[in-house]
C-alpha cells in the first residue's frame, strides 16, 4: 500500500467514526428542542386556559387604560382620572 492509501482509508475511518458519533447527539439534540418546543406551547395554553377560566368567574370585563404622560403634572393625569370616574359611574 502507498501513502496516499493508507490517508484515503485512514481518513474515511476517520470519517464513519464521526458519523457515528455525530449522528447519534444531531438526533439527540433534535428531540430535545422538540421536547423544550412542546412544553412551551403546552405551559402557554395551560396559562392561557387558566386566565380564560378566571375571568368567566369574574362574570365582568376587565378595562385597562394607558395614557403616556399622565404622570407628567402637565394635566394628563386628570384627564385620566376624569375618564376613569366617568367609566365607574357608567
Amino acid at each position: 500500500m502507498s501513502a496516499h492509501d493508507q490517508l484515503v482509508l485512514c481518513l474515511c475511518e476517520l470519517t464513519r467514526l464521526l458519523w457515528k458519533l455525530l449522528l447519534p447527539l444531531v438526533i439527540l439534540c433534535v428531540f430535545l428542542v422538540a421536547v423544550l418546543v412542546l412544553l412551551v406551547l403546552a405551559v402557554r395554553l395551560w396559562l392561557q386556559s387558566s386566565r380564560n377560566a378566571r375571568r368567566a368567574r369574574e362574570g365582568r370585563p376587565t378595562v385597562a387604560f394607558f395614557h403616556p404622560y399622565c404622570n407628567a403634572g402637565g394635566g394628563g393625569e386628570r384627564v385620566l382620572w376624569c375618564a376613569i370616574k366617568a367609566l365607574q359611574n357608567r
